[in-house]
């Protein structure tokens, strides 16, 4: 935390019958340095502070620090008026590859803010990426249901000796938590194969829906239309045609190659979330992990709180490093809050078979073997 064993405070200034001049101030710990001068009035409570700070990156939330340097600074120019009205000019935040500026502003119930920024080595979200990201966030409108957008460029990118050409996202739409409304879209190239991706969040009479979800890149498509519940959970389809995933993955900054076709289908019992996969591959890897021939029928019921399966897996190998599983054929079965399994494979030429259950609940997994033999 910033503000975390012993603090140092101190400010020099003027105290005169209606305001208060800051000439330097300062609060300092182990992970923060910071700064400020400006003014307070005490007739109206108009404020102008001008901050400037520098924090240790592991003191700040942790989804933001996989993209700062050791140290984070940060200045900014704060304004509020004798009315209320709030405004930040000047801000500007810099910790190595990562940078950003702007303003923001609330000002009679209404929001605006548009800020710009860079990480210039995108190697810090995957080490698998090269190349370099621009950003630009503006909001405008009333403070309950600002219109927003989004837009985020790369000239060039490379990930897993793959390049990624004239990369665009784009997101527009309007922040209301009670009827949410957005469109998406995402395009560019992938070792010169065109990437197409579009997406719209619709709110109709209380109902969401996300319509038109359409991705395609090159002989890869991606399809579906999907309802949200009120937890913004799916129901629905989608439908996968992925000859080569190797450029899909790219874009999610991964490496693994294969193909995948089938369906997934999101349904719900009663209030527990299910989903049902139908997939093939001929083969698919990542890493040290591939497999060949593999065929999944299965329902996952609960899939969120206590996931249990049901269906078949059937596979010709797995490959883990050096370990080879073949001829898997395997059954699973509801059993309550279990999940059944028999079946049988090979490991490293040594048939065997198991049944047994398995539960996950509450973080914890626990399994029950019935019976097991191997021919050696």
């Amino acid at each position: 935390p910033l503000l975390a064993g012993k603090i140092t405070a101190k400010v020099a200034g003027d105290l005169a019958t209606d305001t208060i001049v800051i000439d330097s101030g300062s609060v300092t710990s182990e992970v923060l340095d910071s700064g400020f001068n400006g003014r307070v009035s005490l007739a109206d409570g108009a404020i102008d502070l001008n901050l400037r700070a520098v924090a240790a990156s592991a003191a700040l939330p942790a989804a933001v620090r996989g993209v700062l340097a050791e140290r984070t600074q940060l200045s900014a120019a704060l304004k509020r008026d004798a009315n209320g009205n709030v405004m930040a000019n000047a801000i500007r935040l810099v910790s190595g590859a990562f940078s950003a500026e702007g303003q923001a502003s609330l000002a009679d119930n209404k929001v605006s803010a548009d800020v710009k920024g860079a990480l210039a080595d995108i190697s810090l979200l995957s080490g698998d990426a090269k190349g370099a990201i621009t950003f630009a966030l503006n909001a405008q409108g009333a403070g309950t249901a600002p219109d927003l957008s989004l837009t985020v460029d790369s000239d060039r990118l490379s990930v897993a000796a793959r390049e990624i050409t004239g990369l665009k996202l784009t997101a527009t739409g309007k922040g209301d938590i009670a009827s949410p409304a957005a469109d998406i879209s995402l395009t560019g190239s992938v070792n010169d194969e065109p990437l197409d991706f579009k997406a719209s969040l619709v709110t109709r009479q209380g109902k969401r829906s996300i319509n038109g979800l359409s991705l395609s890149l090159g002989d890869n498509k991606v399809s579906g239309d999907l309802v949200l519940d009120d937890r913004f959970l799916p129901l629905g389809t989608m439908a996968l045609d992925l000859p080569d995933i190797s450029p899909l993955a790219a874009l999610a900054l991964e490496k693994a190659n294969g193909d995948v076709r089938g369906t997934i289908a999101f349904s719900k019992t009663g209030n527990a979330p299910d989903v049902a996969i139908k997939a093939t591959t001929d083969s698919i890897s990542r890493g040290d992990l591939s497999a060949k021939t593999v065929t999944i029928d299965a329902l996952i019921a609960n899939y969120l709180a206590a996931p249990v399966i049901s269906g078949k897996i059937r596979a010709d190998s797995v490959t883990s490093g050096g370990t080879v599983i073949s001829g898997i054929d395997v059954d699973l079965k509801r059993d309550g809050d279990w999940t059944g399994f028999s079946g049988g494979a090979t490991v490293k030429d040594i048939p065997a078979r198991a049944e047994g259950r398995v539960k996950i609940a509450d973080g914890t997994t626990s399994i029950e073997i019935a019976s097991g033999e191997a021919t050696i």
